[in-house]
This record gives C-alpha cells, sequence and structure tokens, in this order.
C-alpha cells in the first residue's frame, strides 16, 4: 500500500490546544482504511454534519457514502490499491484543507480499473479531534490530444501538458449550508482583461473553459431571494462601473454558449472594488461572515466582485 504522507504540521499554540490527533494521521487513516477494505475506522474522524461530493452531486452523509458507493466499488473491487500524493497543506488551528491527486487501481467483474482525479479533504476540530466536515472526489477523464501545445506548457514533473486555465475549486460554509464553486483559472499573461479579454457588457461565464459552477447544499438567501439547494451556474455582466452577477439554472454548458435569461434565479448589481495590487489567476473564494452568512468573491487582475449568501 502506498500512502504518501501529507507535509509535517506545525502548531502556534501550546501544548493543551492540540487535537489529539493530526491531520497526518487522518489522511494515513483514510488511505489505509480504503486500502483494507473496512470503512467502519474512518467514522471516529468525520463530523456528524459531513457532506460527501462526487463530481459535484452531493451524498446526504458519510455514513451514506461510505454504505453507497465507495463502500460498494471497494467490497466488490480486487487487488484494490488507493493512494493520495498531497499536494497542498493549509492548517491552523482551527481549520485544514488537503488537496491532491488520488488514483484507485483494481479489478471488478474480471475487468481492471483506473480512476483518477482529485480529493480535496476539509478538516475542522471539533470536540478536540480533527474531523472530517467535507470530501469530495472529481474524477479524471484521460483523452488523447495532439494539440497539447495549443493548451499549455508541459510540466517537468509528469511530462503532460500543464492547462494555462487549470480546473479548480472554492468552498465554505454559511452556517451549516456547503456552498462548492467549481471553476477554471486562467491568468492575466501580460493581457488587457477588462474590456480586452472579456468584454463590457455581453454575459461571462466568469473562469475559463466551461461555466463556472456553485453549489448550494441547503436553500439560501441571495439578494433577497431564496435559492433552492442545488447547482446552478454563476455568470456575471462585467461593467466599467457596475457589474451584473447571475444565478442561472444551466451549470452545465460551455462557456456562456447555451445561457438563456430565462434560466435565471437572481441577478445582483454590484459595484466592483480596486485592489491595489494585481492577481494573476482569477481565484474564487468563500468566507464566513456569522449570523449564518458567508461571502463568494471572485478577483482577477485589480478587480474584485462579492456578492453575500445566507442560509435559511
Amino acid at each position: 500500500t502506498l500512502i504518501l504522507a501529507a507535509t509535517a504540521l506545525m502548531y502556534a499554540c501550546d501544548d493543551s490546544a492540540k487535537p489529539k490527533n493530526t491531520v497526518n494521521e487522518v489522511l494515513q487513516l483514510f488511505v489505509s482504511s480504503v486500502n483494507d477494505k473496512n470503512l467502519e475506522p474512518l467514522n471516529a474522524v468525520f463530523s456528524s454534519k459531513a457532506k460527501i461530493y462526487e463530481q459535484g452531486s452531493v451524498d446526504d452523509s458519510w455514513e451514506h457514502y461510505r454504505d453507497g458507493h465507495l463502500g460498494k466499488e471497494i467490497e466488490e473491487m480486487q487487488n484494490i490499491t488507493f493512494s493520495i500524493d498531497v499536494a497542498e497543506s493549509l492548517v491552523n488551528k482551527e481549520m485544514a484543507l488537503l488537496r491532491g491527486n488520488y488514483l484507485i487501481q483494481g479489478k471488478m467483474h474480471d475487468q481492471q480499473i483506473n480512476s483518477d482525479g482529485l480529493v480535496t479533504l476539509s478538516l475542522q476540530v471539533e470536540d478536540e479531534m480533527w474531523k472530517i466536515i467535507h470530501l469530495q472526489f472529481s474524477r479524471g477523464c484521460k483523452k488523447a490530444t495532439t494539440d497539447h501545445a495549443a493548451h499549455g506548457t508541459t510540466s517537468e514533473d509528469t511530462g503532460m501538458p500543464k492547462p494555462k486555465s487549470p480546473k479548480t475549486s472554492a468552498m465554505g460554509n454559511a452556517g451549516d449550508t456547503h456552498i462548492h464553486i467549481d471553476y477554471s483559472s486562467p491568468s492575466v499573461r501580460g493581457r488587457t482583461i477588462w474590456g480586452g479579454l472579456v468584454e463590457y457588457n455581453k454575459v461571462w461565464a466568469t473562469g475559463a473553459h466551461r461555466a463556472t459552477a456553485i453549489n448550494f447544499s441547503e436553500d439560501v438567501e441571495i439578494n433577497n431571494t431564496k435559492v433552492l439547494a442545488g447547482k446552478y451556474g454563476f455568470f456575471t455582466i462585467p461593467g466599467e462601473k457596475e457589474w451584473t452577477l447571475i444565478i442561472n439554472e444551466n451549470w452545465d454548458q460551455h462557456m456562456s454558449d447555451d445561457y438563456d435569461k430565462n434560466l435565471d434565479v437572481v441577478r445582483v448589481k454590484v459595484k466592483p472594488e480596486v485592489l491595489s495590487e494585481n492577481q494573476e489567476s482569477l481565484t474564487y473564494s468563500v468566507t464566513e461572515i456569522g449570523d449564518a452568512q458567508a461571502t463568494v468573491s471572485m478577483a482577477w487582475e485589480k478587480l474584485k466582485i462579492s456578492f453575500k449568501v445566507k442560509a435559511l
């Protein structure tokens, strides 16, 4: 069994304030439990409120996920090996984020299975223990292509093309409601963005490639409008002085090619914030602000736009 551990953790607090386990131990337990085909030991490190994501879909709970898809998958597979190579580790006293590549290999019904993608583990200190509060698997898809040079540079580590607008995600909470954003992140690369690459007064997917998708685990309120739990497309209409932010029912489309105004759920007018420093890569963030509310923001180049989400 291959287990690549997370970066060693350091805490700027005294020993009495440290959780009884470490993020490193949770990660190792997660990998070994899958490889041992026994998910029961993970119960202790999953929060009772944990939500599980796979390709943007939300399961009801860890128990549902454990006893359903993942449980059946590893039960039927022979000689399964699950490995995770953690690429990023953000740890403080109360929150942790582990994100890295994963690979599942094995046999099912005499057919070889190879499943790769990205796994994100969000942890929080509960009852003096690090506990997993959100887990997401984003499965990869290998496709043959002959135009790598047109899409990006080559990674020295893998020899594979490095995308210029990589897929990534942002997540956070508004109270007990989880907000998850999937998007592709283009870079400035010396280009004129506003009024150039991004045209004014036209609907924009607010990212690259596929439309940006935002998922609410529970019903929320945006701009005094109720938005039901589920997955939506996030679009904007940039203006020189004012932007229109749009939550739309159709999230599954290329850029804004199939955008239909009749499917808008809510629109919000905002004034962009001017940043003092350049934000090279387009970046989303979800920041909890108390009273079961969160601020969702997008920053790129020297502009930032934001809107508030309130849990219902």
